[in-house]
């Protein structure tokens, strides 16, 4: 029996990009990989957030960390199209039992919304720069120019080993300064380009016995 061909509907992933900044991966006692390594961020953890958001956090157990990030839309040529900033969530207890054991980093990286992002704009090879604010005091900063792999090299690596499709998502790093978030927090992430905020979003974590 033929099969049949389906109308399919594309739902975008995100690609995320490890230890893109030296600083980071030196306060994550690493260092900054050769060649760029991903993971792949599932469609039901990115959210695009044009204000304000509200996550749950995952419970008390959980040590949930902020990590800030240049985000890059891929277009229809394949090469990138949009960008904006956005906040790779990290469950960092399941992540140290993940790297203990040798596991992959799904419970730590992929769980629902764990992916915030921006709205958009227009993508150019000029320097970003990303900036994180909890509850009004600026805990992370950082510049596209220090990336280890700039854009570039990342979507000509991510091309050579996957298929990424149009609309997929790259975040491509964090800089220094992650760390834990707490119920109540207010956490603000902005992209700036000469010294001027293009787009920024709140994201506001709720306690777990909210929900």
């Amino acid at each position: 029996m033929k099969g049949l061909l389906l109308p399919q509907m594309f739902m975008p992933v995100g690609w995320g990009v490890l230890r893109n900044f030296k600083e980071h991966a030196l306060e994550m006692e690493s260092i900054a990989p050769s060649e760029p390594l991903f993971f792949v961020m599932p469609p039901g953890s990115l959210l695009q957030v044009s204000d304000v958001f509200s996550i749950i956090h995952p419970g008390p157990e959980v040590e949930l960390h902020h990590e800030v990030e240049f985000v890059v839309q891929i277009g229809n040529d394949g090469f990138p199209e949009k960008c904006g900033v956005g906040l790779d969530l990290t469950n960092r207890s399941a992540q140290r039992v993940a790297k203990s054991e040798g596991l992959p980093w799904t419970d730590a990286k992929a769980f629902p919304n764990s992916g915030p992002f921006s709205s958009m704009v227009q993508y150019d090879s000029s320097s970003f720069e990303i900036r994180l604010e909890v509850n009004g005091e600026i805990r992370q900063i950082g510049n596209t120019a220090n990336m280890v792999h700039n854009v570039n090299s990342l979507v000509n690596a991510l091309h050579s080993r996957f298929a990424p499709e149009p609309g997929d998502l790259i975040f491509t790093g964090t800089p220094s300064g992650v760390g834990n978030v707490v119920p109540g927090d207010k956490l603000e992430a902005s992209l700036w380009k000469n010294k001027e905020k293009i787009t920024s979003f709140i994201v506001e974590i709720h306690d777990f016995d909210d929900n």
